[in-house]
């Protein structure tokens, strides 16, 4: 059941990742699949919004495995990397991530900056972190972290990842194939859930991150809860699924990104159509709802002319075995808005002449990531 759990944790996931703009279809269901294509059109934007980490918690193995490995030097010296691992997951909840930015299809550019606020109390790290990304290049400016003492030929500066390169090395589709890929999923999703049970047109007094003053021509919610969690797994697992898995067989590049063989898309759904035929489908969706209790999952769009102008998520997710002290907890809210679509964008930074590519940062930290131009130590 692994891969078939991934499959339909993606579909969740991908919920999340895009809710496009509605037209002025007659339902909010056909709203939503109507105007997925027409955001998809926008030549240009520029984007704000933030995120607020409600709930965070992981099982208790998780965290003592980061610590663990800080030991696995074979010397019982601490390891830098999972120190600062186990750091970051106490920061984590009651984080605040301010975000902005700005998106261009011609020449392709996209900027984006996070502003986050870790930590309360006496104990709190703020870090901003730009972000640059063109069709060949990614950079990524180095944060200075209190604490974490870095070199000075890289603290503050760009770090470059040549995204060609790295395509290569770990065998995945380009960038430019991610969108298309969360959006033929969405679709698989969306288009299998019930219109009556899953969407609804709320109110603006009812959505909390929508600013008094941001004008919308409609809103339309996609939730899924407790009341209904059942009746979204049978139609995933039913209808989405196996739109997923033949999407995914007929595009090589596709399963490539998400590290899926064709072995395994054809064992998951061989796995589903025997379960469908000996009527073992409800089964399988209790194993899900034993794996994933969804208390809340909320997409909010709200549309002007056609096109996304603010998206606000909600999700309250764990794991069943949270309450015995195993599993995962998480909550977030992530509000966002949208402006100067197919107008001219202006970017903040120049694109970096003087990066540190990312090879030289590996080997001056010590670290050794795969697919990312060797291990640490080499010229």
């Amino acid at each position: 059941m692994n891969i078939f759990k991934r499959g339909t944790a993606l579909l969740l996931v991908a919920s999340l990742a895009v809710l496009a703009g509605c037209s002025s279809a007659s339902s909010p269901k056909e709203a939503i699949m109507d105007a997925m294509a027409k955001n998809q059109e926008a030549t240009s934007m520029t984007y704000k919004g933030t995120l607020t980490i409600d709930d965070f918690a992981l099982p208790p193995a998780a965290v003592l495995g980061a610590e663990g490995a800080a030991s696995a030097d074979g010397g019982g010296g601490v390891n830098p990397s999972a120190a600062v691992t186990s750091m970051m997951f106490a920061f984590l909840k009651g984080a605040v991530i301010n975000v902005h930015g700005a998106v261009q299809k011609s020449p392709q550019r996209a900027e984006l900056t996070m502003d986050i606020a870790l930590g309360s109390g006496d104990v709190k790290l703020n870090l901003s972190v730009p972000m640059i990304i063109t069709e060949d290049k990614t950079w990524i400016k180095v944060p200075q972290i209190p604490g974490l003492p870095l070199p000075e030929t890289i603290a503050g500066k760009f770090v470059e990842i040549d995204m060609k390169k790295l395509e290569q090395e770990q065998g995945t589709a380009g960038v430019a194939e991610t969108p298309q890929i969360g959006q033929e999923l969405l679709q698989a999703l969306l288009g299998s859930l019930d219109e009556k049970t899953f969407y609804s047109e709320p109110d603006a007094a009812d959505v909390k991150g929508l600013a008094a003053d941001q004008k919308v021509d409609q809103l339309v919610r996609f939730s899924i809860n407790e009341s209904n969690v059942e009746d979204a797994w049978t139609a995933i697992m039913e209808k989405a699924a196996p739109q997923v898995i033949d999407i995914l067989l007929k595009n090589e590049a596709y399963a490539k990104a998400l590290k899926l063989s064709k072995a395994d898309l054809e064992a998951a759904k061989k796995e589903l159509a025997d379960k469908q035929k000996d009527g073992k489908l409800q089964a399988a969706v209790d194993e899900m709802k034993k794996s994933v209790k969804i208390h809340q999952l909320d997409v909010t769009g709200g549309i002007t002319d056609d096109y996304l102008t603010y998206e606000g998520v909600d999700v309250n997710v764990e794991s069943a075995d949270t309450a015995a002290a195993q599993g995962m907890k998480f909550g977030m809210h992530f509000d966002l808005s949208l402006a100067d679509i197919n107008k001219d964008v202006k970017f903040e930074y120049e694109l970096p002449t003087d990066a540190v590519p990312v090879e030289k940062l590996q080997d001056m930290l010590g670290l050794g990531l795969p697919g990312m131009g060797g291990a640490a130590g080499t010229e």
